[in-house]
Order: structure tokens, then C-alpha cells, then sequence
């Protein structure tokens, strides 16, 4: 967790110096990036990296929680658009970052988190149960008729569809998609999800 200090920072500081962890992290994996090469871009000495974070892998814990909660945030925003449709809000999220300039920031985090292989793109936040996103997850669940019966659930069930949106892009950058081919795949798995792999036996 990043020490008071960072957190405390003007927004707009605060938003360049998150800005230049996702820059470094995106572009090698941590074990290859070093504090050094984050304070020169930060323009700030070392001692000042250590007033905002415990050290490096502190720092990348919170790029990637930081990342993870605005994609979740716009994966909300998405499917609140299409309320009576749920999974046509999560195909639309899909194509809006297929169409993504490579070079923008929010397609770099998308880079970083299919990139994060470890347990710390796992780790879940949970929102306070008074926060407005978990108020509007809470309806979006229940606008579509979903049988989700605890709040646990209900965050559990927030996360697995956050997998389901990473390893779709996952698999369309790895595999250098189009956006039909990054859509199908994804409409696979919706089939799968809503009407199961088994098909119905006939009574004879």
C-alpha cells in the first residue's frame, strides 16, 4: 500500500507519477525494472521514491490494483448501458478496446495487466458495501435475473467476469485477432456460460 505521503498528492502530480509506474511496468517485467530508472523519469530523487512507496514491488502492487479498478469501473459503465442485456455491455466494452490507439495510455494498461503473471493481479479489493459501484453491480446483477445470493458471491462473481475480460484480450493480442475473431470467441464463451455444454437428451 502506498504510504500517505503519495497518497496526499495533488491529482494531477499524483496522476503523472502513476502514469510513469505503468510507462516502466508495461514495458519490461518487474525484475528487469529498477527504482533507479523510475526517479529519473519521476525527475525526483531516490530518497523521494521511498516517501511514497515501501519499495518497488510495492509500487507495482499498486499500479496494477489501481488499473484493475478503472477497467472494472468501465466494464460497469458498459454494461449499465445495455441494463436488459448484460453480456452485449461486456462485448461492447471488448470492441471499444479492440479499437484502441496501441499508443494511449489505457491500451498500455491493458498491455500491463495481461502481462501481470503473478498472484498480485489476483488479489481482490473488495468495495465498501456503502460505495456506489458495488450499489450499481448489485442492480445490474439483479436487472438481468442472475440467482447471486451474498454480497461474496456477488464480488466473486465481479472478478471471475474481470478474468473473463483480460483472458479475451489476452488471447486476441497473443493471437493478433481482428475484432470479429476477438468477439466470436468471446460469444463461445457467453454460449457456454448461459446455456451450458450439454445438450438435451430426447425422452424415448
Amino acid at each position: 500500500m502506498p504510504k500517505s505521503t503519495f497518497l496526499n498528492l495533488p491529482n494531477e502530480k499524483k496522476q503523472r507519477l502513476i502514469e510513469i509506474l505503468l510507462e516502466n511496468f508495461s514495458a519490461r517485467h518487474i525484475s528487469q525494472v529498477k527504482v533507479a530508472d523510475i526517479v529519473e523519469d519521476m525527475a525526483m530523487s531516490r530518497g523521494a521514491f521511498y516517501k511514497y512507496f515501501e519499495d518497488l514491488e510495492d509500487a507495482y502492487t499498486y499500479t496494477i490494483q489501481y488499473y484493475s479498478i478503472q477497467i472494472h469501473r468501465d466494464i460497469l459503465k458498459y454494461i449499465s448501458q445495455n441494463k436488459q442485456d448484460f453480456f452485449q455491455g461486456i462485448e461492447n466494452y471488448l470492441a471499444w478496446c479492440s479499437e484502441l490507439e496501441q499508443k494511449s495510455s489505457y491500451w498500455q494498461a491493458i498491455r500491463f495487466l495481461t502481462r501481470s503473471d503473478d498472484f498480485t493481479n489476483h488479489q481482490r479489493t473488495k468495495p465498501s458495501a456503502e460505495s456506489g459501484r458495488l450499489k450499481e453491480w448489485f442492480k445490474l446483477l439483479k436487472a438481468n435475473g442472475f440467482h447471486i445470493t451474498s454480497e461474496e458471491e456477488a464480488i466473486s462473481f465481479l472478478y471471475f467476469l474481470m478474468d473473463l475480460v483480460i483472458n479475451s484480450l489476452t488471447d486476441y493480442i497473443a493471437n493478433d485477432w481482428t475484432t470479429d475473431e476477438l468477439l466470436q470467441d468471446y460469444r463461445y464463451k457467453v454460449k457456454w456460460l448461459q446455456k451450458g455444454l450439454k445438450t438435451e437428451r430426447s425422452e424415448s
